[in-house]
């Protein structure tokens, strides 16, 4: 089986952005550049994958959501047009060396990446997918084949583990119902109002060890309620209230809408695009080590690698191990 890495590209270059301040050369940051390809490289070193495809947020990622729900991601800070600008630059050099190094990339206009990586967990099931990614709604996607690293916590997580949130943890398929009724914070996702992780765990136990859904969630407030009608968290709960009001079903449908990615919000032109990229193999009509090492140079990659004669060798090779890979299916 086809081993796979699945990436999400902005999260991993926001890691290295904002975490390698200290790499500069000829007077430009470009720590959001090295850590990624090195990233890449190490994980590539070490697991030996078979294929790498990044998957990037495309211009006007998030309309689509937004369509659902206006205030989705309302609430993000947009960075100043400085910072702005070397995230983009290096976003840019970053996607420069991927197209050099055989890993297939994905970019849609109002795309994110979540759903792109959804859909590719869809129609491959002949691969055996590891994702990289800090984000833990894509935990939900956790299945017999697809796995997940968080980097924050530098674990991997597999089918049946429990992933972290906030002050509990969630078995992986109940993330989805989890962040229905509780919201998504970071996403500026409302929740059930006065409905907070630890009043989850006292509420519903069994969602920390069963798998449940909205409409189980929905059946056990109504036993509930009827031995504590005054509870009030119960009958927000019931009514659908959130901060923004009271919406009744139509709080859960919308919110599941939203964070459901068994049923990815993409395009037909995504779908096409991922599809070729899991289907397709890769022309090497133009790729070369030479442009790589043209690149090394221009950005002083060489200055961070360890001493040694076969420095830049060492860290190539597991990117040439993949190139000869791709290079064999194209063959074939």
């Amino acid at each position: 089986m086809t081993k796979t890495l699945l990436v999400d590209g902005n999260n991993l270059l926001k890691i290295g952005f904002h975490g390698v301040k200290d790499f500069y050369h000829s007077g430009k940051h470009i720590g959001g550049v090295w850590h990624f390809i090195n990233t890449l490289r190490r994980f590539i070193d070490t697991e030996g994958f078979d294929k790498v495809v990044v998957f990037w947020d495309g211009q006007d990622n998030i309309s689509q959501r937004k369509i659902l729900y206006p205030q989705y991601k309302e609430k993000r800070r947009r960075p100043d047009e400085v910072v702005e600008n070397s995230f983009n630059e290096q976003k840019e050099r970053i996607r420069q060396y991927l197209e050099e190094l055989f890993i297939r990339q994905v970019l849609i206009e109002n795309d994110e990446a979540d759903d792109l990586i959804a859909y590719y967990c869809q129609i491959s099931p002949d691969e055996e997918k590891t994702i990289f990614s800090g984000d833990r709604d894509l935990t939900q996607l956790i299945s017999e084949n697809v796995r997940i690293y968080l980097p924050d916590t530098k674990q991997y997580y597999k089918k049946g583990d429990k992933i972290k949130l906030k002050e509990i943890e969630i078995p992986h398929f109940n993330i989805m119902t989890y962040k229905v009724i509780a919201g998504d914070k970071s996403d500026n996702i409302d929740g059930i109002y006065y409905l907070g992780p630890k009043t989850i765990e006292k509420l519903f136990p069994e969602l920390l060890e069963s798998e449940m859904s909205v409409n189980d969630i929905l059946t056990r407030t109504e036993e509930l309620h009827k031995d504590d009608k005054d509870n009030k968290i119960l009958q927000n709960i019931l009514s659908g209230k959130s901060k923004g009001g009271i919406f009744g079903e139509e709080f859960y449908i919308i919110n599941e809408k939203i964070v459901n990615l068994s049923n990815p919000l993409i395009s037909e032109d995504g779908k096409n695009v991922v599809m070729e990229y899991y289907s397709e193999t890769l022309d090497p009509d133009g790729r070369g080590y030479r442009n790589v090492i043209k690149m090394m140079m221009e950005d002083g990659f060489f200055k961070f690698l360890p001493k040694g004669d076969n420095n830049w060798v060492n860290f190539l090779t597991p990117f040439l191990k993949l190139t000869r890979k791709e290079k064999r299916k194209f063959k074939k």
